[in-house]
């Protein structure tokens, strides 16, 4: 078990914000965790949607409670760990990352009921997480409460939109991409001051991920290019998923269309 998640030795990359060194690890398709953590991903992205649409109202709001408190566990979990083991840091550790934001957004979507939560984390879960499973990216090593956390996070982020799209029966309305694209400004403001008091790099503002990823793109004149480009992709991405989503066509417990 522990030779199977230790596929790939953490390699020491250096932190130019806190002078430090941080055990970052990018898995590839090579590594046998890589296609693993899809097929656990694939399997919780379509469970909810298929286990909530035959359940009562009542048992719904109940499985949506388990659904925020494993992530509220993992994230205990996985911190307690990283705490424990001397890893943590106020610049790395906390969940001020897109995907980060994203967790806290099903969190308070499932227990508050907040539309606009579900909404916003629709795009930044759809958008955040399948790039993170394309190019996952550990920040303090691997081990199983680590790939635990990573995987349950990403898959339920990218999984609430289509469950709410099928389950709470709520079509995506028309201009949605941009509000939310708005709304991811004001947490990149969040992530900007947090950086600028811990010398971390959340949302990657300061410095671009270490992933092999098409998207990241990197200029040696001008250190921030990649955040520019970020900005352009996501804006894409959430017109591309609002335009694949829209075209969804839900139907209700009678058979009627909802629009």
């Amino acid at each position: 078990m522990v030779a199977f998640f230790y596929i790939r030795k953490p390699q020491p990359v250096e932190n130019k914000h806190t002078c430090t060194m941080e055990l970052h690890v990018a898995l590839t398709p090579d590594s046998l965790l890589y296609w693993f953590g899809w097929a656990v991903s694939l399997l919780i992205i379509t469970f909810p949607i298929w286990f909530g649409r035959n359940l009562s109202i009542r048992g719904r709001r109940a499985f949506e409670r388990i659904w925020a408190f494993v992530l509220i566990l993992a994230f205990v979990g996985m911190t307690s760990m990283s705490v424990s083991r001397g890893e943590f840091t106020w610049g790395g550790s906390l969940p001020i990352h897109m995907c980060g934001f994203s967790r806290l957004l099903i969190i308070g979507y499932f227990l508050v009921g907040k539309k606009w939560m579900g909404e916003l984390v629709t795009f930044t879960g759809i958008a955040g997480g399948l790039q993170s499973l394309l190019t996952p990216e550990f920040t303090h090593g691997i081990n199983p409460i680590y790939a635990f956390d990573y995987y349950v996070n990403h898959a339920s982020i990218i999984a609430v939109g289509l469950y709410i799209i099928y389950v709470h029966q709520q079509p995506l309305q028309k201009g949605a991409w941009l509000r939310n694209f708005g709304r991811i400004q004001l947490m990149a403001v969040v992530a900007l001051g947090v950086n600028l008091l811990t010398g971390g790099n959340y949302m990657y503002l300061m410095e671009p991920p270490i992933v092999d990823n098409p998207l990241v793109i990197r200029s040696e004149s001008f250190p921030y290019m990649h955040v520019v480009f970020f900005e352009l992709f996501a804006a894409l991405n959430f017109l591309l998923i609002e335009v694949v989503l829209r075209r969804i066509r839900v139907r209700n417990s009678i058979g009627v269309r909802i629009v």
